[in-house]
């Protein structure tokens, strides 16, 4: 059966989109096929970070009936599965995201695990990414502001029944000025899941266009995201360098504009 969770956020710029990018990745080493959807519909980053802003057929195509959601499918180097949004101008004040729910169930059956990049805040668009999802899982900075904005998104998320599968906190740095876990965790009335170290290896991986958990699979990001996979499937992390060599499959990817 194949399961759908949203990646959501209270507020944009707290690694929400790198978080559904490598989640979906550390996912994949563990064997499941996963799909990653770009539904931040206004502002689709997916494709960007991934090394290809345009593609023949996007999430856009397919939420005004032109194709079939299999045709937005596109496959990374490390065997990820995306579905790109477009970032042409004639597809920004696209209004059709009240059909992406629809659009996801036709998905089942087609991979293990659906991961939904949702729009930050609680817009209408991210609110329909946030109904089409089987739970939810929040990203948000370990500060008063973020988790204040992540409160309502929780908000709007129980509004629609859905579950909250927990909180995950990103560029945590462990020092006084990051408010305690537990501390956070009072607040959102949600358990933190996972935390992401603040590693500058983030930055080296979106300029070689990979998760991190590809391209520095050693790193602390990575191994963080790959434990915090572990967790979600209910399997115990173990230590493994996932990094491809390069392949006839990467050089197809660097010919159509993936690497």
């Amino acid at each position: 059966m194949t399961k759908f969770i949203v990646i959501a956020s209270g507020k944009g710029g707290v690694g929400k989109t790198t978080t559904a990018i490598n989640l979906g990745s550390a996912l994949s080493t563990y064997g499941k096929d996963v799909i990653v959807v770009d539904a931040n519909i206004s502002t689709p980053n997916i494709g960007i970070y991934l090394g290809s802003s345009t593609v023949p057929i996007s999430l856009h195509n397919v939420l005004r009936d032109e194709n079939h959601i299999s045709e937005a499918i596109y496959m990374h180097a490390n065997g990820l599965k995306i579905i790109p949004g477009s970032i042409s101008a004639k597809d920004s004040g696209i209004k059709h995201h009240e059909k992406l729910s629809e659009k996801m169930l036709d998905l089942t059956g087609m991979t293990d695990i659906v991961i939904i990049d949702s729009g930050a805040g609680i817009s209408e668009e991210s609110i329909s990414a946030i109904k089409s999802g089987d739970e939810i899982i929040l990203v948000t900075h370990p500060e008063l502001a973020s988790i204040t904005d992540t409160i309502k998104t929780i908000n709007v998320a129980k509004k629609h029944g859905k579950k909250i599968a927990g909180v995950i906190i990103t560029r945590s740095s462990g020092d006084d000025l990051d408010i305690p876990l537990k501390n956070i965790e009072t607040l959102l009335e949600h358990k933190i899941i996972g935390e992401i170290p603040d590693d500058d290896t983030f930055r080296a991986a979106k300029y070689t266009k990979n998760p991190i958990t590809y391209s520095h699979p050693e790193s602390a990001g990575a191994i963080a995201y790959k434990k915090l996979a572990a967790k979600l499937l209910g399997q115990k992390y173990v230590h493994s360098v996932t990094k491809k060599e390069d392949s006839m499959m990467d050089d197809i990817l660097k010919k159509i504009g993936f690497k």
